[in-house]
Order: structure tokens, then C-alpha cells, then sequence
């Protein structure tokens, strides 16, 4: 195969089916070291007299492009991705594209906090949305507790949908979990509800986490994970924003 020629065809296998929490993980880091479609404009003349140039001529081209993203009712934006020509035809797409590396789109994603979602093949039966933070994390760009919102993971729970909505924003998302220092590294702290149970408590953004914690700054820290990690690890209940939300859910459902 020509070594410029995009191939996301193990991206697009493992997005045909379900993605489970242990396959979350491998999807991440396939698509990290994926070329995706992105559809752009590229502004009126862009490409002004291309037809006719030959062999030696100087053509200026393109000066910038801007991302033609989809937005919902609430206005956020998201990042439109997509494989490969065809799922670009099964989209109904526009023609004007750029091929991008993610580690490039990571870089240019950083610069501003105009999109909230990254939706790889939207409008096809290979969908997939995750969260910007998702994405740079997987570049160790500099991501701070601040840049943390998962605005529509919030969304969600403000409706109460605890159906595949859910699991979905959950499996990709990286949240808040309260931390103390201790002698071999770092312990999560729990929180015990009226029947004395113990339970992780996740929160999707640093405001969360102060409607708890707030006053206990000086023991207790915020730390990101992602979601996928946690399930790994977590032998308790976890709760979801305890202050507002307070979902509870137990980590084997996303196990079976």
C-alpha cells in the first residue's frame, strides 16, 4: 500500500462493534496514532487558477482553513473526523477536506476552547464522540484540573439518562477524583453514604469537586483519570458529582 495512503481500516473495525471498557483504551490508542478527514473551508479563492497552472508555476493556494464543526441546541461545538473517503460519502460531507494527524489536531485544539467534542465518522453506523480532554490526554499536552469541564457528560445526568448516553460519556471522559498524599504514593478518598457503604466519588469538573471538598484544600488534592482506569481499579461504588448529581453506580455493569 502506498505510504501515503490514509488506511483506518483497524480503527473502523473496532468501531463497527461494541466498545467495551477494556477495548476503550486500544481505540485511544489506535486513534492517537491515526490520519483522520477533517472537512474545512479553506475560504472563497483558495485555490484560485490551480486548473490552469503548469509544471513550474508558483500557485500562493490556501492561507487558512476553518473547521466546519457541528453544534447542538446548547451550542457546543464538535470536531468533525472521519476514516475514510466512503464513511465521508456515507456522511454526506463536504468535498473540501484536509488530512490531519491527531497529534497536529491535538496541538491546534489546545490553542482555544471553542470545541467541546471530537465526532469521528458522525451520522454513520461507525460513530463515535469523545470529549476533547479524551483526546489531548492521550498527548500528554499539558491539561490542566481548570480544563476539565465534561460539559456534556453533565448534560446527561441533568436529564437522568442513566441508559448507553451515559456509558458512553463515561467510557470516554476523564474525571476528578479526590486524593490525599500517603507514604507509597497517592490513596483515593472515599465517602460513606447513610449505610455506612463506601464509595469512590468521581466529579466531572474542579467546580464539583469544591461543592465537597473545598475546605479540606489543604489535605485533599484533585487528580484526573480517565474513566477506563478507574474501572480497573475501583472495588467500591463510585458517585458521580455526590454534591449535585449524586449518581451511584457500580463498576461491574461495565464489566459484563
Amino acid at each position: 500500500m502506498d505510504e501515503n495512503t490514509v488506511d483506518n481500516s483497524r480503527l473502523e473495525e473496532m468501531m463497527g462493534r461494541e466498545i467495551t471498557p477494556q477495548m476503550q483504551r486500544e481505540v485511544l490508542e489506535i486513534l492517537k496514532e491515526s490520519q483522520l478527514f477533517m472537512p474545512v473551508d479553506f475560504g472563497p479563492g483558495a485555490f484560485e487558477g490551480i486548473e490552469n497552472a503548469k509544471p513550474g508555476d508558483v500557485v500562493e493556494g490556501a492561507k487558512g482553513f476553518n473547521i466546519l464543526y457541528l453544534s447542538d441546541n446548547s451550542g457546543n461545538r464538535a470536531v468533525p473526523l472521519f476514516t475514510s473517503e466512503e464513511m465521508l460519502e456515507r456522511a454526506g460531507a463536504p468535498k473540501s477536506v484536509m488530512a490531519i494527524y491527531m497529534s497536529d489536531l491535538a496541538d491546534m485544539l489546545k490553542q482555544t476552547d471553542k470545541y467541546s467534542v471530537i465526532a469521528i465518522n458522525p451520522f454513520t453506523e461507525y460513530g463515535l464522540n469523545m470529549p476533547v480532554e479524551a483526546l489531548l490526554s492521550q498527548f500528554q499536552v499539558e491539561l490542566t484540573i481548570e480544563d476539565i469541564r465534561n460539559d456534556d457528560l453533565k448534560s446527561i445526568l441533568d436529564e437522568n439518562d442513566v441508559g448507553e448516553k451515559l456509558a458512553d460519556g463515561l467510557l470516554s471522559s476523564v474525571m476528578i477524583v479526590p486524593c490525599v498524599r500517603a507514604e507509597d504514593g497517592t490513596n483515593f478518598v472515599l465517602i460513606w453514604d447513610g449505610d455506612n457503604n463506601p464509595h469512590l466519588p468521581l466529579f466531572t469538573d474542579i467546580d464539583e469537586f469544591k461543592r465537597m471538598f473545598d475546605e479540606y484544600r489543604e489535605d485533599v488534592f484533585a487528580q484526573a483519570y480517565h474513566f477506563t482506569d478507574l474501572l480497573k481499579v475501583a472495588s467500591e461504588s463510585l458517585v458521580i458529582n455526590p454534591a449535585s448529581h449524586s449518581l451511584v453506580i457500580d463498576p461491574e455493569m461495565f464489566k459484563k
